[in-house]
C-alpha cells in the first residue's frame, strides 16, 4: 500500500494499460490521458499525463518519467499550500516548471470533504474553477506552446478536482466521447476495470457504495454538460476565456497527431 492508498483508503488505480498507466509507484494517482478513441483517431501516449501531488516523489520515478519524455510540470495548487515548496519538480532545471492556482484549496482533503454528503459541493466547486476564466487562459495557452514531442504532467493536491476539471477539458477538447471523459474522472476512485464494469453493467466495487460512485459520476456529469449547454463545446468555452484558435490547434495536434 502506497502513500496515496494511506491518505485515501478507498481510491486505488491499478496498472491496466500501457498506455495510460505508468510504473511511478511514488507518485499520487498518476496515469495518461492517451489511448481514449476520438472521431480522429486516438489520444497520443505521453502527451499530457494527471497526477496528485508529487512531494513525495522518488528521483528513479522522476527518471523514470524524463526517460519517456517529461518536459513541463503545472502545478493546479494554490498558494497558501506552497507549491513552489512542496512539488518535487519546482526547482529542477531538466523540466519548465508553472505554477497556475485554479482553485485556492483541496476539496477532497478529507477533514472537509468527509463532511460533504451530497454532488452539490463538488459541482459548486468545479464551476468556480470554470469561472476562472483567466487561470484557465493560462493553463491552456501553457499546454499549447509545448513542443509537440514534449510530455506535460499537471497536477493538484490528490489529482481528483482540479487535476480532473483540467483533464475533462483537454479530453472533452480532443472530442473524447462523454463516457470516456467520465470513466477518466472515477479511475481516480476505483481500479479501471472497477469503474467499467460499474459504468458498463452496473457492477459495485467492493471498497465502494453505489451511492458514492453514482455521486461522482452525476459531480463530472453535470460539470461537463454545464460546458456544453452554456458553450456549445469545450473549444468555445476555451475560445471564451481568451485561448486563441492557433492555440486551440496547437492543443489539438499534441492530443492526436502521431
Amino acid at each position: 500500500m502506497g502513500l496515496f492508498d494511506l491518505l485515501f483508503p478507498e481510491t486505488h488505480v491499478e496498472g491496466a494499460d500501457g498506455v495510460r498507466i505508468l510504473d511511478t509507484p511514488t507518485a499520487m494517482n498518476l496515469r495518461g490521458l492517451g489511448g481514449y478513441d476520438t472521431p480522429d483517431g486516438p489520444t497520443q501516449p505521453n502527451r499530457y499525463i494527471r497526477c496528485g501531488s508529487t512531494r513525495y516523489i522518488s528521483e528513479r520515478d522522476i527518471k523514470y518519467l524524463l526517460r519517456h519524455g517529461l518536459t513541463n510540470v503545472l502545478d493546479l495548487r494554490g498558494s497558501g499550500e506552497s507549491p513552489q515548496f512542496t512539488c518535487a519538480f519546482a526547482r529542477r532545471r531538466d523540466v519548465a516548471w508553472k505554477n497556475v492556482s485554479l482553485y485556492d484549496f483541496n476539496l477532497s482533503d478529507p477533514k472537509i470533504a468527509a463532511a460533504q454528503k451530497d454532488s452539490g459541493y463538488l459541482v459548486g466547486g468545479y464551476l468556480s474553477m470554470l469561472g476562472r476564466r483567466e487561470a484557465i487562459r493560462q493553463v491552456f495557452s501553457w499546454f499549447a506552446a509545448v513542443p509537440k514531442q514534449g510530455c506535460v504532467l499537471f497536477h493538484c493536491a490528490a489529482g481528483m478536482d482540479r487535476t480532473g476539471v483540467t483533464a475533462m477539458l483537454l479530453l472533452g477538447l480532443a472530442g473524447v466521447s462523454r463516457a470516456d471523459i467520465t470513466r477518466d474522472y472515477l479511475y481516480s476512485y476505483a481500479s479501471r476495470a472497477a469503474v467499467d464494469r460499474f459504468v458498463d453493467e452496473g457492477v459495485v466495487p467492493q471498497n465502494m457504495s453505489e451511492g458514492r460512485l453514482a455521486t461522482l459520476l452525476d459531480v463530472i456529469g453535470q460539470t461537463y454538460d454545464k460546458v456544453l449547454d452554456m458553450y456549445g463545446g469545450v473549444g468555445a468555452y476555451l475560445l471564451a476565456c481568451g485561448v486563441t484558435e492557433p492555440e486551440l490547434e496547437a492543443l489539438r495536434v499534441r492530443l492526436l497527431e502521431p
